[in-house]
């Protein structure tokens, strides 16, 4: 493709993909920023098929074939001749349990990023008709929507073969980070920064009082706990947001900043939400990493209500959307002595977006359906990954009215049952937090856990 680097050419990171970097020399072993797409493949799969479509969309996504190393002690990336990235695990008829804990091992294996690139595709396989197809990579070339966007590339390659009808690729990720640094040496810069020191001035990072001290290096691993949202609850989340005029994912902000807010007691803090920066149509099939997690400022008092702060929420992403161009390390920059700008998070994924579109399991499991893609019958396999990024994470799937949650903790910080309980007060705001609702009144606990404490009060 031309633009293309020569092999071996040192090419400039992005902002974002510096930070990734350091992260990763900061805590080599973590796999905070190792992200996974998964699906189930039950039938015939063609394992030499399979290796040649990998070499095409690797072929075709250049971060996916780069190494990276220091040029100068400023972090670069290069293009490199690597074997295909596809191994092949048989595992036998092993149970369903086994088998969600050895595709959670298979994607936790840390990259060698200097060596060996940041994508992989496994197959955990128990036999011949019955698999796991794992897309692994580090978020250094990577977002959410990349990893789907690449799992559909795969799937089109797999059923086309040597000549898939793929959409062209307008641009390059160099065009991007290009582009980033055209911006920051721009006076557009400035304007953003103002907007970011006005969004951030006055304002603590949220946090949940934790069960131990912050280590002074951070080992950037962690776990988590899976919350689940009845139909009923979903639909009427997607109904409220659309009599407030916000979308969906605000009521959730809101939901969450309720429960910071009734947990610490104040209500001016900041707490983060990634964005997109694919700021070009030209930039839509190009996988690389295209994220920003920005900080979104609360301010609530006992009296806000659920639909004033979901309008607030909106406000503040719409904003920081228009604004997302800065990358958040920068951001950060902005406010001396006080880093990080945030310690709790949360994002939505929205699954109806995504192709291959593969639903969820309603009841939150790790497999959903199944349906029939490009002929092969697959499901969508949704493990835990990427825990230990911040104090806590909050990550959502959407697919119409269905809503599935992981609540990810540092385990440097939490004790399991903390995270478990604030997961439920999480899921109570959610289901009681009715528009109306001020955010000081809403029942953090519910019956039975009122039972327990005065079971403990009393013994």
């Amino acid at each position: 493709m031309a633009g293309s680097p020569a092999r071996g050419e040192a090419r400039p990171l992005s902002v974002g993909q510096q930070a990734m970097w350091f992260l990763q020399r900061l805590a080599p072993g973590s796999t905070a920023y190792t992200m996974m797409v998964a699906v189930r493949v039950r039938g015939p799969l063609d394992v030499g098929r399979l290796r040649r479509a990998t070499a095409a969309v690797v072929a075709r996504h250049e971060l996916l074939r780069s190494v990276f190393t220091e040029v100068g002690g400023v972090p670069h990336r290069l293009a490199a001749d690597l074997p295909v990235p596809l191994s092949v695990r048989d595992v036998g008829a092993v149970g369903d349990d086994v088998l969600c804990d050895l595709v959670r091992e298979a994607g936790r294996e840390p990259f060698d990023l200097e060596a060996g690139g940041a994508f992989r595709v496994t197959l955990v396989r128990r036999d011949a008709r019955d698999a796991v197809l794992m897309l692994v990579s580090h978020h250094i070339v990577s977002d959410a929507m990349s990893q789907w966007l690449v799992l559909r590339d795969l799937l089109w390659a797999y059923d086309e073969g040597d000549a898939p009808g793929w959409p062209p690729l307008g641009r390059t990720f160099d065009d991007y980070v290009r582009g980033e640094a055209e911006l920051l040496a721009s006076p557009r810069r400035q304007r953003l920064e103002r907007y970011w020191r006005e969004v951030c001035e006055g304002a603590v990072p949220a946090r949940l009082p934790a069960d131990r001290p912050r280590p002074g290096t951070p080992s950037l691993r962690g776990a988590a706990t899976a919350v689940s949202f009845s139909r009923e609850t979903g639909a009427r989340l997607v109904g409220s947001a659309r009599e407030l005029g916000v979308s969906p994912f605000a009521p959730l902000v809101a939901a969450l900043q309720a429960v910071l807010y009734r947990y610490a007691g104040g209500g001016d803090f900041l707490i983060g939400c990634p964005a997109s920066t694919r700021f070009t149509g030209g930039m839509r099939n190009v996988a690389g990493y295209f994220a920003n997690t920005l900080p979104i400022r609360a301010s609530l008092t006992p009296a806000t209500t659920f639909g004033a702060a979901a309008v607030a929420a909106q406000r503040a992403m719409v904003g920081g959307v228009a604004h997302a161009a800065l990358p958040s390390a920068l951001i950060g920059e902005l406010t001396p002595g006080r880093a990080p700008l945030f310690h709790v998070a949360i994002n939505l994924l929205p699954m109806e977006a995504m192709d291959p579109p593969l639903p969820l399991a309603a009841d939150g499991s790790v497999e959903g359906p199944e349906t029939t893609h490009r002929g092969l019958r697959l499901a969508a396999y949704d493990v835990p990954q990427m825990e230990g990024q911040f104090d806590l994470m909050v990550d959502v799937r959407k697919a119409g009215d269905l809503f599935t949650a992981v609540v990810k903790h540092d385990t440097d910080l939490f004790e399991p049952d903390t995270v478990r309980r604030f997961a439920g007060h999480f899921r109570r705001a959610v289901e009681t937090g009715v528009p109306d609702l001020p955010v000081g009144r809403f029942p953090l606990v519910d019956d039975d856990e009122v039972r327990r404490l005065l079971a403990l009060g009393s013994a």
